[in-house]
């Protein structure tokens, strides 16, 4: 069995994922838009890390990448994990749930999958002395550029949900210009 190599990315995603309130705001955006939250955790880390803001060009190479993957694999590991949620009729419930938790762990693994491709589909240096607020409006860049690839309109409870995702990716800044900044996503 392969092991995933280290990456950053996956790093990042995890730490902002599993911070309180940040899983159910992904799911919702998922939801709302049927977005990639993989592509948009991406977006975010671009931003954050200081590798800057993607053109129109390196956003449709970073999800045409992934494009295939996140819709062939992932989405129906997703659409049958979730439909086995709660037991099968007929199926012993030990072993459906057994099943289904092991579907999930190969989600994930796909989903690790994702981001390793996407971290791979464009060469984007670091700008070792970019600043955080610098960074900071790149990732807002980046999400904006994200969300007109499938012409979803930014509400305010979209914001709401960024901004909370921000505040952990960017816990050295304040609430209050995290919010500004999100005023800007369109």
């Amino acid at each position: 069995m392969a092991e995933f190599p280290d990456h950053p990315f996956w790093d990042f995603s995890l730490e902002v994922y599993m911070s309180d309130g940040v899983g159910p705001a992904c799911l919702e955006l998922q939801d709302a838009h049927e977005l990639d939250v993989n592509v948009l955790l991406f977006c975010m880390w671009v931003g954050a890390s200081g590798r800057g803001a993607l053109t129109g060009e390196q956003m449709e190479t970073v999800t045409g990448a992934v494009r295939e993957w996140h819709e062939d694999i992932v989405r129906v590991l997703r659409a049958l994990r979730t439909r086995m949620k709660g037991g099968m009729a007929h199926a012993p419930a030990e072993l459906a749930e057994s099943l289904r938790q092991r579907i999930q762990k190969t989600e994930i693994d796909c989903e690790h999958t994702e981001q390793l491709m996407l971290a791979g589909a464009v060469e984007l240096p670091v700008e070792e002395n970019r600043s955080p607020n610098a960074c900071l409006s790149d990732a807002v860049s980046n999400i904006s550029a994200y969300f007109r690839t499938f012409a979803g309109d930014v509400s305010a409870h979209d914001r709401t949900n960024i901004a909370l995702m921000l505040a952990v990716a960017f816990r050295d800044l304040s609430a209050g210009t995290v919010e500004t900044a999100c005023g800007n996503l369109s």
